[in-house]
């Protein structure tokens, strides 16, 4: 995989470079994959057009990437030069504490996050017996044994997130899931959705399956989606908070293995999960609103003829 590293100041059009290229792969018929931003769904961090081997990430703050064996295997894509230093330096100052209040919210929204993790109802201590969580991992035996195809061979596995965190709340992309697709809703409010689906995912590789894990929003060791794109098939957790999934055609709740030790002390994590979420989203939205305000600050001073002069040229080499 080629990778096109993209640098540059806020607002020069490096999302909108990346849809223009996700466009044109899509009317090349080609298969695209759009990576999009937590801090604002609306814009793209990577797009990538794995059958023509080459993608294109957002390499600036705060997911800074360097390009690896650059020629060989990567490229910078300078998109600064199209920024007019003159207009820009007097704004220094301006500049500096605008990025200055913006990072704390977000720093401030990650805690937020990273603390709402440690409240969700698995990390109780005590919640699970050793027999609840087998009992949830037998379902997923059973449930494979019913509905996947025998053993054979080794299945390929693509590791994505099916929703986030964001300054809107918890987006999620499972809407877009192909109306023909069979959604099955893995229903637990304690916690056993990523244990039943961590093993289903095991399960369908063994089986040959083209698999794509979908990781937990907070705890991306965990699973929160399994979905089987060949044989239309999706297995999706559901839980408190979690986002409405149309088009369900069932559901397999799990909360019945579970006994009644620790429960109590969910009520108390429940509302405190809330007040988080709250308080997170809430700096989130502080966030965007400051890097909109350093977007418009820098947009005057872009040459946009010129980005998208690149963008042309660039789609007339991938494209030929």
């Amino acid at each position: 995989m080629f990778l096109w590293v993209l640098k540059g100041g806020p607002g020069c059009g490096k999302s909108t470079l990346m849809k223009r290229i996700g466009s044109a792969a899509e009317a090349e018929g080609e298969q695209v994959e759009y990576i999009h931003c937590s801090g604002d769904p609306d814009s793209l961090d990577a797009v990538s057009v794995p059958l023509r081997g080459f993608a294109f990430v957002d390499g600036t703050a705060p997911h800074v990437i360097e390009a690896a064996c650059p020629g060989a295997a990567s490229r910078y894509l300078d998109l600064s030069r199209f920024l007019d230093d003159g207009a820009l330096r007097p704004r220094l100052a301006e500049i500096m504490e605008l990025e200055r209040r913006y990072k704390a919210c977000y720093a401030d929204a990650y805690a937020k996050l990273t603390a709402l993790g440690e409240l969700l109802p698995e990390n109780a201590p005590g919640l699970h017996r050793e027999e609840t969580l087998r009992a949830a991992e037998r379902t997923a035996e059973e449930l494979a044994a019913r509905e996947l195809p025998s053993p054979g061979g080794h299945g390929t596995v693509r590791r994505r997130f099916l929703s986030a965190w964001t300054c809107r709340g918890r987006v999620s992309f499972a809407p877009d899931l192909p109306a023909s697709a069979h959604v099955t809703l893995v229903e637990s409010e304690l916690g056993l959705g990523s244990v039943f689906l961590a093993k289903l995912g095991k399960l369908a590789i063994a089986r040959g399956c083209g698999v794509v894990l979908c990781a937990d929003p907070l705890e991306p060791e965990k699973t929160e989606a399994v979905l089987l794109p060949e044989a239309g098939l999706a297995y999706c957790a559901a839980a408190g908070g979690s986002p409405e999934i149309p088009g369900a055609k069932r559901s397999i709740p799990l909360d019945r293995f579970a006994g009644e030790t620790g429960r109590p002390d969910l009520s108390w994590r429940r509302s405190e999960s809330e007040r988080l979420i709250r308080a997170a989203v809430g700096s989130l939205r502080r966030a965007k609103a400051l890097h909109d305000e350093l977007e418009l600050l820098y947009r005057p001073h872009v040459d946009f003829t010129g980005v998208s002069a690149l963008t042309d040229a660039l789609i007339r080499r991938l494209f030929p």
